[in-house]
């Protein structure tokens, strides 16, 4: 009875002869207790991070880590860890900038995509097989395991982060920044402008708006929502860019007529338009539709006016 008593209480009193001993067996279990695996990766992950301000080897690091000890964390801790990684990297986008911005870089990078050919993608593996300096080859290196990719337009080569790999963290971190994800990667794979042209098809332009919209509808809330309403330039949808304009612009007449493509995409969008899908910019296209085939086409006053109106409440929203 005295036994079972002890071990409630947290502590045995042992007898060594004519020597008593105490246990306190609370304070040992305390002392002893493991901390939970998914705690250990947390923190370990943030000494990588915070170390990773001010050195890209942790930087390094960080990514690898998180890559391979994801799963074992909660979707909480999963997601912060993620967009931690998102936040460190833009960091370091500046300092990488001034590196690759540097004319020999820039003159070995505009060397070898000749090589190659300025129709194909640019990838490190391809790079690296005409460029030789070795100091230049290193930078490269280092820019991937960074995490970054390299992009060119209007003949500047330039880095962006690789968003394509974040997709390995998407069954981990929770629904918005899933979204988050797909949306971020679409562009760093195909970005939607280059040289003040669009460049992807009109149909895709739509899509990639339209999830930006959803995204907004379905996360208001979400840590990366004003990134997402910061990207959504639905100027594009209606009138095109500087050099990819959805209208002719330069007829004789002055009458500003709608690219067929363009028109095709808008029928497109709303005839497989879901019945119960809520959207402005679905509304506004089909608005307009039914104006431009009122009227040949043409753009027409009222049709900017409500262009003027949906961009404002979507910049507003």
């Amino acid at each position: 009875m005295r036994l079972k008593q002890a071990f409630r209480m947290g502590f045995l009193a042992i007898t060594l002869g004519c020597t008593t001993i105490s246990v306190s067996f609370a304070l040992h279990a305390a002392l002893a207790a493991p901390v939970p695996a998914s705690e250990a990766v947390y923190s370990q992950f943030q000494i990588y991070w915070k170390n990773a301000h001010s050195s890209s080897s942790s930087l390094i690091q960080a990514r690898k880590y998180l890559t391979n000890h994801i799963k074992e964390v909660s979707p909480w801790q999963a997601t912060l860890m993620t967009l931690q990684l998102e936040n460190v990297q833009n960091i370091k986008l500046g300092n990488m900038d001034e590196k690759i911005y540097a004319d020999p870089v820039q003159r070995a990078l505009s060397d070898a995509h000749s090589k190659i050919g300025y129709e194909q993608k640019l990838t490190y593996s391809r790079l690296l097989k005409e460029i030789k300096d070795p100091s230049i080859r290193s930078l490269l290196l280092k820019t991937s395991d960074l995490g970054f990719k390299l992009e060119t337009s209007e003949g500047i080569y330039y880095p962006i982060i690789n968003y394509e790999v974040y997709k390995k963290f998407q069954p981990y971190v929770k629904a918005d920044i899933a979204a988050y994800i797909d949306i971020m990667a679409d562009e760093s794979n195909q970005t939607t402008t280059s040289d003040a042209a669009i460049s992807v098809s009109w149909d895709e332009l739509i899509r990639r708006t339209l999830e930006k919209e959803a995204f907004l509808t379905n996360f208001p809330n979400s840590n990366r929502a004003s990134a997402i309403q910061n990207s959504l330039i639905v100027h594009y949808i209606f009138y095109g860019s500087d050099n990819s304009p959805a209208y002719d612009w330069y007829t004789d007449e002055e009458i500003r007529t709608l690219d067929p493509e363009v028109k095709k995409a808008y029928e497109n969008a709303v005839n497989t338009r879901d019945d119960n899908t809520k959207s402005l910019l679905l509304d506004t296209i089909e608005r307009i539709l039914e104006l431009l085939n009122q009227n040949d086409d043409e753009l027409t006053p009222q049709i900017q006016k409500i262009i003027e109106s949906v961009e404002d409440q979507f910049a507003n929203s």
